[in-house]
């Protein structure tokens, strides 16, 4: 194990490193992203599968044919095994105007057992030959995911898992199947940002199409943690010299920043459990890291309803990109609940959410460094602060709501009275 003073030293110098790197991001503008600006950064369909699925599109409106699409084939037919190259060239079977390009292409409903079925995230298809693209920014793998896509098409598909550092699907999603043979693993770090920047070699200075790929390209950057290459050089050159500090740091960051958020979740727990009547049972619900890791506040008199409040998400990831949010949490998904009006409705459970702010009106994310920031300094005046914006937040929802929940159960109940009677 590396003493403190080796791992301060590591620590100080790469701070010296990115602060020098964010002076340069700050005098090249580059801090001013669209994608951020609009809070679309993370959504893996609605930013980041829409966006690729246009440039690989031949009859795009960037209007450079299939030029995209050939460079983007090139890049990721590397991938496959020379064996495999020669059987099925990707450039080969899929470099043509008339490929097609659906994003969210339905291939059947799921169905676990013969592993078949589910929604692809981008899909190339010419004549018999497709090739499934599956995009992971942040959310989970699902079951028998891989394997599913892998089984569509089978003798004539190509699969390959989309992430932002090139990480395997969990075991859970591709069972016994092995990347490298079955499918193939590419980054957003690597795979996407070579392909975007020889993009940018085929259209002109000063387009919108330019420019289009240039933000996108910064905010993978961004995403992924990169320096501009001179600070590259430097930062790796630093943690060659201390190999054993730098695995030491890396192996206890993500547990690191889990604990910090568990004791943040107990802190805002503890916190709902004083302030509310006792009538209200507060309780956390699934692992810190999940997708969907909350604190649920069920009323006792509501047992068998199915409905409950949910503040999440403490993992910094799942619905509302993200952002924390109290909300009404609906199990049993009904079409609507009468007397209680939609409010920023996320999906047919969640009908009624509501993000929790900052005092400047800043949704709050436990991914983003301002946060992280505040959650890691468990004594300070701004972590308290924290703490009260979420507890307080969420205290003036449930008082707004809990009267009109009440109200539908009881006419629920006398509803079914009736129809036994």
């Amino acid at each position: 194990m590396p003493n403190l003073t080796s791992l301060n030293h590591l620590l100080q110098n790469t701070k010296r490193i990115v602060d020098h790197h964010e002076k340069i991001t700050d005098a090249k503008g580059e801090h001013f992203n669209l994608f951020s600006v609009l809070d679309i950064e993370t959504r893996e369909n609605k930013t980041h599968s829409a966006f690729l699925s246009e440039l690989l599109d031949p009859n795009g409106t960037h209007r450079q044919g299939s030029a995209f699409l050939d460079l983007f084939l090139k890049v990721v037919n590397k991938e496959l095994s020379e064996a495999q190259q020669s059987e099925k060239s990707l450039i080969e079977n899929f470099s043509s105007q008339s490929t097609t390009i659906t994003p969210e292409c339905h291939i059947g409903s799921i169905c676990h057992k013969t592993k078949k079925g589910g929604r692809i995230d981008i899909l190339l298809q010419k004549g018999t030959h497709t090739l499934c693209i599956e995009n992971k920014i942040h959310a989970q793998d699902q079951k028998t995911q891989i394997q599913r896509y892998c089984n569509y098409n089978n003798t004539k598909n190509t699969v390959f898992y989309l992430t932002l550092k090139g990480e395997d699907p969990h075991k859970n999603s591709k069972g016994e199947l092995e990347s490298g043979e079955h499918f193939f693993n590419i980054s957003y770090r690597d795979h996407i940002v070579q392909w975007l920047e020889l993009c940018l070699k085929e259209v002109p200075n000063l387009t919108s199409v330019r420019e289009a790929i240039n933000q996108y390209i910064l905010l993978i950057k961004k995403l992924t943690h990169q320096l501009n290459m001179e600070q590259k050089k430097e930062l790796e050159t630093l943690m060659a010299s201390h190999l054993e500090e730098s695995r030491f740091i890396a192996d206890n960051f993500e547990n690191m920043i889990s604990r910090y958020k568990e004791e943040f979740r107990t802190d805002v727990e503890d916190r709902l459990k004083t302030e509310l009547p006792s009538y209200y049972e507060v309780k956390q619900e699934r692992n810190i890291s999940a997708k969907y890791s909350k604190i649920t506040i069920k009323h006792k008199d509501w047992a068998g309803s199915d409905l409950f409040f949910g503040l999440e998400p403490f993992s910094g990831s799942g619905n509302g990109n993200g952002h924390m949010f109290i909300g009404l949490l609906d199990r049993k998904a009904r079409e609507k609940l009468a007397g209680i009006p939609e409010e920023k409705r996320v999906n047919k459970w969640w009908k009624q959410t509501r993000p929790i702010e900052t005092k400047a009106g800043n949704e709050i994310k436990l991914r983003d460094l301002f946060s992280l920031e505040k959650i890691t300094n468990r004594e300070s005046a701004d972590y308290k602060e924290l703490v009260d914006l979420v507890v307080d937040q969420s205290l003036i929802f449930i008082k707004e709501y809990e009267g009109k929940v009440s109200s539908f159960i009881d006419k629920e109940k006398k509803l079914k009275l009736q129809i036994a009677d």
